[in-house]
Parts: C-alpha cells; sequence; structure tokens
C-alpha cells in the first residue's frame, strides 16, 4: 500500500512529537482538549476529526442509544457477546462454530468482540508479527462476516508473557511476565528520554494490525469500521498492563498507540474504547484525552461474593457520567457470571441482574457485552438449563434489548427529533 506508506512518512515526526508530549505531560482527569485536535472536535464526534463517514455513522449510532431520549425508539441496548461465532462449549478458534447464544435466544448478537491474540496463537510470544501475519486473513474473514450481517466488531488484545514450551497455557499477570513487560518499554521514548525496550517489536505488531484494518474493505471498496480496546481492565492487578504501570505510563503508551495508527500510518477507521475494571480502583487518573478516545466503557463479573450488584450500579453511574461529560458513548465491554460456578443460584440474572439497570431512567449505555462459552467456562446458558435458560430468552426478547438482525448498525439509525 504504497499511499499508507506516504501517510506514514509525512506523519513520523507528528507521532514523534506526540509520543514526548504523552510522555512529558500526561492528560489530567478531568482534561477535556487533551491535544490541538480535540479543538475541532464535534458535540459528540469521533477523536479522530478525519473518521471515515461509516466510521462517525456507527459513533451516532451508538450515542443515539439513549433511556433519557423524549424518542421511545431510542430507549435500547445493543447486546453483544465475545467471540460468539468461535466459541463454544465444544471448542474456541477462529473457524466458524455453532452459537450458543444464537442457539438459546433465536438471534445473534448485535456486537461481537474478537481476540486479536487469537491470529497468533500457539505463538511463543506477543510479539511474533510472522504468526500475526499468517492469522491475520482468517480473522478478516470473521469480521466482514459480521459487518455483511449489520453487526458491530470490537476488537481486545490479552498480550501474552512469553512462553518456553508451545504447549504452556497462556499468562498475563506481572509476575508471570520478565520485568521489562511494561507499558514505559513499549513507548519510542520514555519519561527519562530513553526508547523503550520493546518499542521496535511493539512496533512491528502495530504495523499487522494495520495491515488488517486497512484490508477491512466492504463491497463497494470502503472500509469497515471496528472498535478496538487497547489496555482493557487496566485498575485491575492481573495484568502485566494493569495499575502498577501507573497513569501517566498507561495515558502515553494508549496515546502513542492510536497516534500511530491515526496519524501515522492514516488509519481512519477506528474507534477507540478507554475501559477499566469497574470503577472502585478509579480510572480518571488513566485517562488519554478526549483526542483518544471514543467509547468508555467497563468491564465487571458477578463471583457470586454479594457484592455485584453495589459495584455494578456505582460502575453504571460513574462511567455514564464521565462519558457524558466528555462526549463519549458509554459501554459495558464485558459483564458475565460463570454459571457452572458452585452455589451459582440467581435465576434471574440476565433479565434482573444485568438488563434492568441498564433500562432506568435516564441511563444512556450503548451496548452490553456478555464474556463468552468455551470448553473450560460457561456464561452464556444452554439450551435444557431451566430457570436461568428460560430467563435468557426472556431477556432477549425484551423489547429493550437489540439483538443482530434489527438494525443494519452501519447504516443511520431513526433516532427522534432530539437528534
Amino acid at each position: 500500500m504504497g499511499s499508507n506508506l506516504a501517510r506514514f512518512v509525512l506523519g513520523t515526526a507528528l507521532v514523534a512529537l506526540l509520543a514526548v508530549t504523552a510522555c512529558a505531560a500526561p492528560a489530567e482527569a478531568d482534561e477535556s482538549d487533551s491535544s490541538e485536535a480535540a479543538a475541532t472536535q464535534a458535540p459528540n464526534g469521533p477523536a479522530d476529526v478525519a473518521a471515515t463517514p461509516a466510521t462517525k455513522t456507527v459513533l451516532a449510532n451508538l450515542h443515539a442509544f439513549d433511556f433519557g431520549s423524549v424518542d421511545p425508539f431510542d430507549h435500547r441496548i445493543l447486546v453483544g457477546q465475545q467471540e460468539s461465532d468461535v466459541s463454544n462449549r465444544s471448542t474456541n478458534g477462529l473457524a466458524v462454530v455453532a452459537s450458543d447464544i444464537e442457539k438459546l435466544g433465536g438471534r445473534p448478537p448485535a456486537l461481537v468482540s474478537y481476540e486479536l491474540s487469537s491470529a497468533d496463537r500457539g505463538s511463543m510470544t506477543m510479539f511474533d508479527a510472522a504468526a500475526f501475519r499468517r492469522g491475520r486473513p482468517e480473522l478478516r474473514q470473521r469480521i466482514l462476516a459480521q459487518h455483511k450481517r449489520g453487526v458491530l466488531v470490537s476488537l481486545v488484545w490479552h498480550l501474552r508473557c512469553p512462553k518456553t514450551v508451545q504447549n504452556q497455557p497462556d499468562k498475563f499477570g506481572g509476575n508471570d511476565c520478565p520485568r521489562d513487560y511494561r507499558l514505559e518499554e513499549l513507548l519510542e521514548r520514555k519519561a527519562d528520554g530513553t526508547r523503550g525496550a520493546h518499542f521496535t517489536e511493539w512496533r512491528a505488531m502495530l504495523d499487522e494490525l494495520t495491515e488488517l484494518l486497512f484490508s477491512l474493505k466492504d463491497d463497494r471498496g470502503q472500509l469497515v469500521p471496528v472498535q478496538i480496546r487497547p489496555f482493557h481492565e487496566f485498575t485491575g492487578d492481573w495484568f502485566w498492563w494493569g495499575r502498577a504501570n501507573g497513569g501517566p505510563s498507561y495515558a502515553a503508551a494508549y496515546r502513542e498507540m492510536v497516534s500511530y495508527l491515526r496519524d501515522g500510518r492514516g488509519l481512519h477507521n477506528v474507534l477507540w474504547v478507554f475501559c477499566t475494571a469497574g470503577t472502585d480502583g478509579g480510572f480518571a487518573s488513566f485517562y488519554p484525552g478526549d483526542a483518544y478516545v471514543d467509547v468508555v466503557a467497563f468491564d465487571r463479573y458477578d463471583f457470586g461474593d454479594g457484592s455485584f450488584a453495589r459495584g455494578y450500579e456505582s460502575d453504571l453511574r460513574t462511567v455514564g457520567n464521565f462519558a457524558r461529560a466528555h462526549g463519549k458513548v458509554a459501554a459495558v465491554a464485558e459483564v458475565g457470571t460463570e454459571l457452572n460456578r458452585r452455589g451459582f443460584s440467581d435465576s434471574t440474572w440476565f433479565s434482573r441482574t444485568m438488563l434492568a439497570p441498564l433500562k432506568a431512567s435516564g441511563r444512556k449505555f450503548a451496548y452490553v457485552a456478555i464474556w463468552r462459552n468455551a470448553p473450560w467456562e460457561k456464561f452464556v446458558p444452554e439450551p435444557g438449563d431451566g430457570a436461568i435458560a428460560d430467563d435468557f430468552k426472556r431477556m432477549s426478547s425484551d423489547g429493550a434489548a437489540v439483538f443482530a438482525g434489527q438494525h443494519d448498525l452501519y447504516t443511520p439509525l431513526h433516532v427522534g427529533p432530539s437528534s
């Protein structure tokens, strides 16, 4: 792609400047204009002022779902799932399988999240660019297939620790990775002025991601919009990119990733998701700035210890208010409860525990995405699971829950006179 390479060369100086700025002066928690680009952003517009028309349409559609709207048509929320068409109780990968959510509810989800590391499954390190390149075509097929159905796609990246033996289980924790697996080591220029230990390897992986995103073209040759949710659950301590890195390093790594893909490589079909692990540990100090974020989201799981309802409500209130104040879409990027865990007894978990709080008056969340079923975990009931299966059907038939087939989410939605 010669034109894309040219944009990369022309944008190199800007990327370097942004990287220095990111390290030297991290964005404040409440900063709305974190860069010059933010000054030209339209209210509720994309962080990327050069976003493609299709990307702008998707973002406008996400903003439209609002239980505070004067138009009842907007009183709805998209229901999504992680890897719904490539992971079920029998298998997990990138090959198409029967969807457990579709078997039970009758319809596939309106949003599907895919794991980027599935492209280089089996590699010994997260920096295996050749393996990612080999896996790109299959992931591309899945994304384009969802686009044809009018289903939105989000991408998440679990960045695994290096392995010594290929069949070792994937690990992601700070204690499981080398000591230099820190976000500042991905930067072109760290706070002390030196280059990060893994900058070159990380940049090679971002180049492979760029090629994937540039290959996502519809039948008219137009780029297909996707969401990317980098360095997610950063307020937790279970991933090496988590809270131990601190807000300034996190924000700098996030900004540099966005700046390189958007300004350096010229990608304008991406919506960027800033995703905390709930709001218990605070998240505002990690915020990279309005010019780098389109969606503010959280992940929360119900472990059966009695804390979920209170934490979920707090997350909805805090993230919802933060997103509204910054002109961003609010979303629940991951939610669920392990249905096979000992002691599970909430037979109305999907309709009352998960969905009902999202329908509260004035609440404005675009989507809620349930975690996957896989051979080792179960977050969606299967036919024959009794009361909880009936409750999932009840949730999926709720008029507020939007599944695939109800709208093509890449074309404008009717949002009423309040728009």
